[in-house]
């Protein structure tokens, strides 16, 4: 049985994930341009590696460096895996490390399976069906895996977030103005408007407020489009002005930000 799917960023330099879930495909020896960092979640994956034979079980991450050979196997009868490949140089662009080395263990535990959690959230904002925002959506899931990965298992140091409250009020003002005016808005957009990284402008932003540019945007184009119902405007046609992808999007985040749906707003 084989259920794979490979993610190709193409507006992120270097960047893809590959879904993994099989029970008899093996991989002969080979090596990766850039650093793989994965995690086991069902089953158990194999490999040679270093001149080790390793079993990964569920909980397991699989950390390697740039040009590491190794084979590959499900090591239970099945195993299912997400694995972010990124070349050195897009790490470098995405996370601005003051300081960037290798991983020096290929398997630990995934502590609090927290890498786990994040892949998968990669792996499912990449699978949504395509809005306005998916590209945001998706950058700060990678930002995610790697600022987990290489804060601590790489050994990488990152600027500290922070206090940065004038960056907090130009990104309200350019997200309003993005939304009003029917822009695309993604993470390096924005944090080249605030002339910072956008490692450091996720980390900063959400030190400050709590939510992350992405959260930011959608609260935006709920407030947009509650303005414009309790205008009088018709439901699909707010949503499409606020920047949703259809009406059934606007509800979805009514729901989850203000807890009514669109219809159950009443003026008086």
């Amino acid at each position: 049985m084989t259920a794979n799917r490979y993610h190709h960023l193409s507006w992120l330099n270097g960047v893809d994930l590959f879904e993994a879930a099989f029970s008899s495909q093996t991989f002969s020896r080979h090596a990766h341009e850039g650093f793989s960092i994965g995690a086991i979640a069902e089953g158990a994956g194999g490999y040679v590696c270093r001149g080790e034979r390793m079993v990964l079980p569920a909980g397991t991450l699989s950390l390697m460096n740039p040009e590491e050979p190794h084979t590959g196997h499900a090591a239970a009868g099945h195993v299912r895996y997400n694995m972010l490949y990124v070349t050195e140089e897009a790490v470098r662009d995405l996370l601005a490390p003051v300081r960037l080395r290798g991983f020096a263990e290929i398997a630990p535990p995934d502590r609090g399976l927290l890498l786990r959690r994040a892949l998968t959230s990669l792996a499912r904002r990449l699978n949504a069906a395509p809005h306005p925002d998916w590209r945001l959506a998706a950058e700060e899931a990678v930002h995610e895996v790697l600022a987990l990965a290489f804060t601590h298992y790489g050994r990488a140091d990152l600027r500290p977030a922070g206090h940065e409250p004038v960056t907090v009020a130009r990104l309200r003002e350019e997200i309003a103005a993005g939304v009003d005016e029917g822009r695309d808005l993604t993470l390096g957009g924005l944090a080249a408007s605030a002339g910072l990284s956008p490692s450091y402008f996720i980390r900063s932003i959400a030190r400050e407020t709590g939510m992350t540019p992405h959260a930011h945007v959608l609260r935006c184009r709920v407030t947009r489009a509650r303005s414009l119902l309790l205008q009088g405007v018709p439901a699909a046609e707010a949503a499409l002005a606020a920047g949703f992808c259809d009406q059934a999007h606007m509800i979805r985040q009514f729901r989850r930000q203000l807890g009514v749906t669109p219809g159950s707003l009443v003026r008086h």
